[in-house]
C-alpha cells in the first residue's frame, strides 16, 4: 500500500486562513516566490472585509469558498478544482470518497491540497495502510494524522477541499491592476450569499463593528479573533500597496492611508484583549473611535485606487467586479 509525504509543506504557526494554505502550497510547488502579503494582495483576498453583526469568529470565513477561492487562484494563473457541502447530507459519504481520491491523486503528483477541518489546513501526505491524511494546521510543528473517516467531520458542519492543477505565468502588471479593481469592488459591494441583516461587508463592516461595540451586543471571544484576523489583513494590504508604488508612484497616498488603517485596527485588537465583559465601556469607546478613524482613512485610500484605475472601471460600466 502507498504512502506519500511531501516534505517541508507546512503552515506557519497560528495560520488559519485560506491564503496561508494557498501560499504554503504554491511556494512548496515553486510556482511563486513572493511573500504571503503579496499573494494576499494579488488574489484580492486581503481586501475581503466581512463581519457577522455580532462579531462571531466565523466572520472571517463567511464567504463563497468555491467561487472566491477559485478566483484567488485564477487571478494568479493557477487552475484549481474544489467541492464543498455539509457533512450531515445523506450523500456525504459519496463526496467524502471522491474527495479522498482527488486529494491522493494530487499528492501523487507532488501537489498539496487545501481542506476545511474547522479551519483551512494543508494536506501534505497520506498513508493507505493507516488510512490517514497528514495535515499541517498551524497549531503544531509536526504533521497531524487525520483518519480518512474523519475528513469533513469537524465541529463545524462544512466540508471543503481544493486541489491545484496547473500554472501559467501572467503579466504581473495586469495581475496588480486587476487586484486593485477587485479591492474597490469588495469595499463597495455586499457579498450576495450573505443576508445583510446578519452580515456587513466592505465599508459597511466598520459601521457594523462600531454598532456592536456601542450596544455591547457582540461575542467577546469571537470579536477578539475577528480583530486579530483583520489586523493582519490590513497590514497585508498596507505592505502590498506600498510595494506597488514601484510601478505607480501615485499610490503613495493610498499606501500611507492603508498603513495608518493597519495601525488603528492593530491598536483596537490590542485594546480588546483587556476587555473582560462586552459592557466594559472604557476601552470599547476608544475602540469605536479607532474604527471611525479607520473607516475614513480606508475610504480615502479606496478613492485613490479609483482615480488610478478609473479607465478600467469605466470600461466595465456598472459592474467593476466583472473580469
Amino acid at each position: 500500500m502507498q504512502k506519500v509525504l511531501l516534505e517541508n509543506l507546512t503552515l506557519p504557526q497560528h495560520a488559519n486562513s485560506y491564503i496561508d494554505a494557498l501560499h504554503a502550497i504554491l511556494t512548496h510547488q515553486g510556482w511563486i516566490t513572493c511573500s504571503k502579503s503579496m499573494l494576499a494582495g494579488m488574489t484580492a483576498t486581503a481586501f475581503r472585509f466581512t463581519v457577522d453583526r455580532r462579531l462571531t469568529a466565523e466572520s472571517t470565513s463567511a464567504y463563497n469558498w468555491i467561487a472566491e477561492n477559485f478566483l484567488a487562484a485564477d487571478f494568479i494563473g493557477v487552475t484549481a478544482s474544489s467541492a464543498a457541502g455539509f457533512h450531515f447530507e445523506p450523500t456525504f459519504p459519496l463526496y467524502q470518497k471522491q474527495a479522498l481520491s482527488d486529494i491522493r491523486k494530487s499528492l501523487d503528483r507532488g501537489i498539496g491540497c487545501t481542506i476545511w477541518q474547522d479551519r483551512f489546513v494543508v494536506v501534505a501526505g497520506y498513508d493507505e495502510d493507516q488510512q490517514v491524511l497528514y495535515i499541517s494546521d498551524g497549531q503544531a510543528e509536526s504533521y497531524r494524522a487525520l483518519p480518512y473517516a474523519q475528513f469533513g467531520k469537524g465541529d463545524s458542519p462544512y466540508w471543503y477541499y481544493q486541489f491545484l492543477e496547473g500554472h501559467i505565468v501572467l503579466d504581473e502588471i495586469a495581475v496588480y491592476q486587476e487586484s486593485l479593481v477587485q479591492a474597490i469592488f469588495k469595499w463597495e459591494t455586499h457579498e450576495l450569499m450573505l443576508p445583510e441583516a446578519e452580515y456587513a461587508c466592505g465599508e459597511a463592516a466598520y459601521d457594523a463593528m462600531i454598532e456592536a461595540f456601542r450596544t455591547g451586543n457582540y461575542d467577546l471571544l469571537g470579536a477578539g479573533e475577528v480583530l486579530q484576523y483583520y489586523a493582519i489583513a490590513k497590514k497585508d494590504i498596507a505592505t502590498y500597496v506600498a510595494a506597488l508604488e514601484r510601478y505607480w508612484p501615485e499610490l503613495r497616498d493610498a499606501s500611507e492611508k492603508y498603513r495608518a488603517v493597519a495601525q488603528l485596527v492593530e491598536e483596537a485588537a490590542r485594546l480588546l484583549v483587556a476587555v473582560k465583559r462586552s459592557d466594559d465601556l472604557s476601552p470599547t469607546n476608544t475602540i469605536i473611535d479607532l474604527f471611525g478613524d479607520a473607516k475614513v482613512l480606508e475610504e480615502k485610500a479606496v478613492q485613490s485606487l479609483k482615480r488610478l484605475m478609473r479607465e478600467t472601471i469605466h470600461n466595465r460600466f456598472h459592474d467593476i467586479g466583472l473580469r
